[in-house]
């Protein structure tokens, strides 16, 4: 065999597999590709379900819980305008009784304590807020709450 024979063969062989190889690898790297895009669709979807799971567990952990304190507050401030309502509605009424001037109650609501010494209904001391009194004989909106011997109303 000469060296012409043996280089023929050898490059002829070596030609034919290159190609083959190329055209191998080509398909190789599509298919490769379109794996690749597939595992990405799917960590996407993972993804948007993992914030959908974190979302209702958000909801459920705190939006509802919020939701429920607010209406519990609603109800309860509700409740306390009613008293409100009810406890004005008493004053105007204990003032055109015909008790009102020896009335321990309407004394009781006419005297503001003069000293701190005594705090005040909501616990915090003298200097906690801004001691702005209305005169012991006005509910702090100019109209007086207790009314004089001769009123007939």
């Amino acid at each position: 065999m000469e060296l012409s024979e043996f280089l023929n063969i050898a490059l002829g062989g070596g030609l034919l597999a290159t190609i083959i190889g190329l055209l191998t690898l080509k398909a190789t790297v599509r298919k490769a590709g379109s794996e690749a895009e597939k595992a990405k669709a799917e960590a996407e979807a993972v993804r948007i379900d993992n914030a959908e799971h974190a979302t209702r567990m958000l909801v459920s952990n705190i939006v509802e819980p919020l939701k429920d304190e607010l209406n519990a507050t609603r109800k309860d401030l509700q409740a306390t305008k009613r008293e409100m309502a009810r406890l004005r509605k008493a004053v105007d009424t204990a003032n055109s009784c015909k008790y009102h001037d020896d009335c321990p109650v309407l004394r009781g609501v006419r005297e503001h304590p003069k000293d701190g010494a005594g705090g005040d209904p909501d616990g915090s001391g003298p200097g906690d807020r801004l001691d702005k009194r209305s005169p012991p004989d006005s509910d702090g909106e100019g109209a007086d709450v207790g009314g004089d011997a001769g009123d007939p109303g």
